[in-house]
């Protein structure tokens, strides 16, 4: 029998939906029950292709005798993290108060008016993993709920209280009299291996983002090398699917070796943004394959029928993780002659016994250069492996795929905007500009309806209203839109849209930062403002981003002077946590410089500027008309018939040039 959920969109919901535990979505429903009942609520968060919580499933919420424990004791709701990122912040930030750390799936058991009194993540059917069984926390909760009421209530209260003062800890750390922004930065870098930390390992790009910015305004040629030597790591080691394009969501190794292997939108939309700027600081054939590849896998693999790109791709296929993507040697020798079985092996690192020991197979990777074992020209070499490539592609096609998560969502999509947007404006291929545009008119489409923008959209169901990091991150795609096409609506009229919304029904008390959620009418116990740069870049750094570069653009001093405020409050963390608030430390290290811009303007304005595309000068602003525009300050009374550049630094311009030669030295 199938329970609520049977009648909800989200693939997450719907992989419960037969369970025997009675879940509810969340929702008044059930909030009302537990109110009325005077119950506990467990709150279970998770995401489709998330592998532990596809464990907890089959071992516990599958099974009948657990179900019957958890409905007689509670009311139990699902929630699929990416379509209410409102309430996993909150039980999350719980959770992480409580235990210290935190991920998916994760449980929180609430009051019956939804405060946190205690929160886990996963829990195994008996006692491992120093951990409690499942069914002992189900049965020492419930029992502590009736029988110690008043200091569960105390418990909540204080856990409340803390979630509550949380963001202002944050923000009320001092200001280091010395900025050692970068040397922090540089410090956590695995200079053997590429990108930060140890096991596990993620791409972590907006980290290196900072690193190549830094590099190219300040001159140090060791961040723009290290940004660099990751992404190059990255494309050799396995957490790129040397077969297909992309990138998995991280390593479990330190040496990117071996991937956990679901791919998420978000992941490969940034990571084409690092692959576009490093390829216009550092021109290399590897980046424009890996930006083609992963192209060509999101247009297969990731679209949707009817236009934008699913949220991501399972780990696991046929029950077993990674059963897609890796090969066994003697699939190589059913598929190729000896010599090319050889050829391929040696590339891809591929052995008779398995380089994944663990699961004695192999994950495709690049340990070297191209080999020379069949002693054939680097031409022929290089066309016998691609050619094999294709041949394992189609093979791979003919497997049984891991699981899809078709929510189009609002965020993440508008980030993939970002990352083609940067790809044209790294290698001038209009397909790129194309694929960018078609998207982002695909989300005005689809996910705005009577004025109201949504944060997903599944089987032609609306999620939730759009949330903070929805609007920010398409304020952002409309920047860079604007930036690549040098069409200013994008940036005037469509961007100030969401930029304006945001200040408008998101800003806190103070006008300082933004809730994730507008707190009005909230059944959440806290209304929450992330900070951190984690996977995703935190709505509030993309605002202080998109604020700065409004200002910038429009004039606007409401605009500056906000993006400054932010950035004052937050200094201090960003200072110490570099790394956990990278997007927040590329609008501080912008903000640090003179500003500088070249406009261009007259007949074949256009055409001029996009010569200027293939250089990356992340403190540059650049803008052509070949019209009036006196809305845009830079261009106010330069409109001339002659082609005209004109270079500002400070509020100061030079005196107009005529050629592009004159204005690259005025710029350098």
């Amino acid at each position: 029998m199938a329970n609520r959920l049977q009648h909800e969109t989200s693939p997450y919901l719907l992989q419960h939906a037969h369970n025997p535990v009675d879940w509810y979505p969340w929702g008044e429903e059930a909030l009302s029950r537990a109110r009325r009942e005077d119950k506990p609520i467990l709150v279970s968060i998770g995401y489709s292709t998330c592998h532990w919580c596809h464990v907890m499933e089959r071992e516990s919420f599958e099974d009948e005798v657990t179900a019957r424990l958890m409905n007689e004791h509670f009311v139990c709701i699902k929630v699929d993290r990416e379509e209410r990122p409102d309430v996993d912040q909150v039980y999350m930030d719980a959770c992480q108060a409580i235990t210290g750390g935190g991920g998916w799936p994760l449980n929180a058991f609430l009051l019956p008016d939804a405060r946190p009194f205690y929160a886990g993540t996963y829990y195994p059917p008996e006692q491992k993993y120093n951990r409690p069984s499942w069914t002992e926390l189900l049965t020492y909760l419930s029992r502590t709920f009736r029988e110690e009421r008043d200091q569960v209530e105390d418990q909540a209260e204080q856990l409340v209280d803390n979630l509550k003062a949380g963001g202002d800890r944050l923000l009320g750390i001092a200001v280091e009299p010395e900025d050692t922004l970068m040397e922090q930065v540089r410090a956590s870098y695995d200079a053997a291996r590429g990108g930060f930390g140890g096991a596990p390992k993620f791409p972590q790009s907006q980290a290196l983002e900072l690193l190549l910015a830094n590099g190219i305004i300040t001159g140090n040629n060791h961040d723009i090398y290290s940004a660099g030597h990751a992404m190059r790591a990255m494309l050799g080691g396995g957490i790129y699917d040397q077969i297909g394009g992309g990138f998995s969501r991280y390593t479990v190794d330190a040496n990117w070796r071996v991937p956990h292997f679901e791919k998420m939108l978000y992941d490969n939309a940034l990571l084409l943004r690092l692959l576009a700027k490093l390829h216009l600081v550092t021109p290399d054939p590897r980046y424009l394959q890996a930006m083609e590849e992963t192209t060509d896998w999101l247009r297969q693999e990731m679209a949707l029928p009817d236009g934008g790109y699913r949220a991501a791709l399972d780990a696991d296929s046929e029950g077993v993780e990674g059963k897609y993507y890796v090969w066994d040697y003697k699939e190589l020798e059913a598929l190729f002659p000896s010599e090319t079985v050889e050829l391929v092996a040696d590339f891809y690192g591929l052995t008779e016994a398995g380089n994944w020991e663990e699961e004695h197979t192999n994950i495709p990777y690049r340990p070297g250069p191209l080999p020379a074992v069949t002693g054939l020209p680097t031409d022929v070499a290089v066309a016998k492996i691609a050619e094999a490539r294709r041949t394992m592609a189609e093979v791979r096609r003919q497997r049984i795929p891991p699981g899809a998560d078709d929510k189009l969502i609002l965020q993440w999509n508008a980030l993939l905007v970002s990352g083609w947007a940067w790809c044209y404006r790294a290698t001038g291929e209009q397909t790129y500009l194309q694929l960018a545009t078609d998207l982002y008119t695909s989300l005005n489409e689809q996910l705005r309806h009577d004025g109201t923008w949504y944060r997903n959209r599944t089987d032609g169901t609306f999620g939730a209203p759009a949330f903070l990091d929805d609007h920010a991150a398409m304020a952002a795609a409309a920047l860079d839109l604007s930036e690549a096409s040098f069409d200013l609506d994008y940036a005037l009229r469509d961007a100030r849209h969401h930029v304006d919304t945001v200040l408008e029904r998101f800003s806190d008390a103070e006008e300082v930062m933004f809730y994730l959620r507008r707190p009005e009418g909230s059944e959440l116990p806290v209304a929450t403002k992330d900070f951190y740069d984690n996977a995703l870049p935190s709505g509030n750094s993309q605002m202080a981003n998109n604020l700065y570069r409004l200002g910038r653009l429009t004039g606007h001093a409401a605009y500056h002077d906000r993006a400054e405020r932010m950035i004052a409050a937050i200094r201090g963390a960003v200072q110490r946590y570099p790394t956990s608030f990278a997007g927040w430390a590329m609008t501080l290290l912008l903000m640090q410089q003179a500003e500088r811009e070249l406009a261009i303007t007259g007949v074949g304005a256009v055409a001029a500027a996009r010569e200027f595309l293939s250089d990356y000068r992340p403190d540059l602003m650049i803008v052509a008309a070949e019209k009036d525009r006196e809305d845009v300050p830079v261009l106010q009374n330069r409109y001339l018939s002659k082609l005209r550049y004109f270079v500002c630094e400070n509020r100061t311009c030079r005196l107009p040039v005529d050629t592009a030669e004159a204005a690259r030295k005025l710029l350098n």
